[in-house]
């Protein structure tokens, strides 16, 4: 049988030859006329010389030499274990042998299906036949390990929209500020924390039943303004910060002039002016790190105006911008005032006593420069160039976006919108809230470049 290395050295089985030479026996062989091959002792001739020594001469008289007999009782019962093994059947040895394997199997069975790597665990039909394959010789092919599938390729997630996060706040807030308030109508002055004056300022400039986002973007345009005043110095000198004419700083409006002016006071209302600015707590528009001029008017023609065209020196801040004015839901977006040839001449002449008003009453307004919006930018006062917010003012009108016509001795003024038209329009806000807009975004929208968040005077 073959010795194969892959056995278990208890079970590798020495073999000899299927048909051994036998041992002759001397006694019974028959003479001969040579003598018996006699084996040299080891140490007369080289390792092979046993084999390939010639024989003696024949003689009558030599006698058989028999062989020293140098076995020992250990050797010759080896020899007879040898002689049991040899005389096994092959069907018992195969028997013993698919044991033998079976027993291996069986052992290292929990160490292979208890390894990190379950996916290469053995099982045990595999190593009978890998058992077999070595009783027979015979080589198992390898079976090629099946090529991983492809990972799908995740999809792409779509990128968050950037979030407008605002900054931490650290400026003051409107509990700290105190303000002096003037009662131009008393002549008395209050003192008040900047919230209780600002929620009078919205009662007085924005209705209450507008929408939230648009009321806080009236609330801090209304504190900008009035931090503004504080920081570049009041019109009221050391007898107060600021009035209640809208003429003159903001609309204001205390909750008894208003359940006065109108029979009641809104609960639901209140709430919301309110929130407006405690939500808005402190906000402050800032360009170049100073509180702005945020002026703001009713509703614009559809386009804001820069303030140059309004008042002297020109405002980064205050440029014209497109507004989303609904005329339907702005009273008297459309007005029409009329007026005799001689009120007509006496306004003219209060505001302009230098124009020379004589001649055809039609030549009195003359070389009219308008805007896209069709607002008067400037014009001609008997024969004085002036800008189109004071003839606007002086007329009486409810904007500069004006057209004119005369006849049978009168003069008929069409006017659009209602303010001056420049910086934050209340109903375009408005209009933009109703649309999704936040405050801050109403605010960046009719302030150009500025920044919100706190300020510490």
């Amino acid at each position: 049988m073959k010795d194969f290395p892959n056995q278990i050295p208890s079970q590798r089985v020495r073999t000899i030859p299927a048909n051994p030479p036998r041992r002759r026996d001397t006694a019974a062989r028959p003479d001969t006329d040579t003598a018996a091959p006699v084996r040299r002792r080891a140490t007369d001739t080289p390792a092979r010389a046993d084999i390939d020594a010639p024989t003696r001469p024949d003689t009558d008289t030599a006698a058989p030499v028999r062989r020293r007999d140098t076995d020992t009782a250990p050797r010759r019962r080896a020899r007879r274990r040898q002689r049991r093994r040899d005389t096994l059947p092959k069907s018992l040895h195969t028997v013993m042998t698919a044991s033998a394997g079976l027993v291996v199997a069986l052992f290292l069975m929990p160490f292979l299906l208890t390894g990190d790597n379950r996916s290469n665990a053995v099982t045990l039909s595999d190593m009978l036949t890998e058992a077999e394959a070595v009783r027979t010789g015979v080589e198992i092919p390898l079976e090629p390990e099946p090529e991983p599938e492809p990972m799908p390729e995740p999809e792409p997630e779509p990128m968050p929209e950037p979030e407008t996060v605002p900054e931490i706040f650290s400026g003051q807030l409107d509990e700290d500020c105190m303000l002096k308030v003037l009662d131009k109508k008393n002549d008395e002055v209050s003192v008040m924390s900047m919230q209780e004056y600002l929620v009078c300022v919205l009662r007085g400039e924005m209705p209450g039943y507008f929408e939230l986002e648009a009321l806080k973007a009236q609330a801090v345009a209304a504190r900008t303004y009035t931090r503004y005043m504080l920081h570049s110095g009041s019109k009221h000198g050391d007898k107060a910060d600021i009035c209640t004419s809208p003429a003159c700083c903001q609309a204001y409006l205390s909750a008894a002039a208003a359940r006065k002016k109108w029979g009641y006071l809104p609960e639901d209302e209140e709430q919301k002016l309110r929130a407006a600015v405690e939500e808005t707590d402190g906000e402050t528009m800032l360009y170049d790190g100073e509180p702005i001029l945020a002026v703001f008017h009713a509703s614009s023609a559809g386009l804001t105006r820069t303030s140059s065209d309004v008042w002297s020196g020109d405002k980064p801040y205050l440029q014209p911008v497109s507004s989303p004015e609904n005329a339907d839901a702005v009273p008297n977006y459309y007005s029409h005032v009329e007026m005799t040839i001689t009120a007509f001449r006496d306004k003219l002449q209060s505001a302009f006593p230098k124009a020379n008003l004589t001649g055809d009453p039609y030549d009195w307004l003359s070389d009219v420069e308008r805007d896209s919006a069709g607002s008067i930018i400037t014009m001609h006062v008997g024969g004085i160039k002036t800008q189109g917010s004071r003839v606007r003012s002086a007329l009486g009108l409810r904007s500069a976006c004006f057209t004119w016509e005369m006849a049978d001795g009168k003069v008929s003024f069409y006017v659009t919108g209602y303010g001056h038209g420049v910086g934050l329009s209340q109903y375009g806000a408005n209009q933009m809230a109703r649309d999704g807009s936040g405050y801050r975004e109403i605010l960046t929208h009719y302030y150009t470049g500025v920044r919100i968040g706190g300020y510490n005077p």
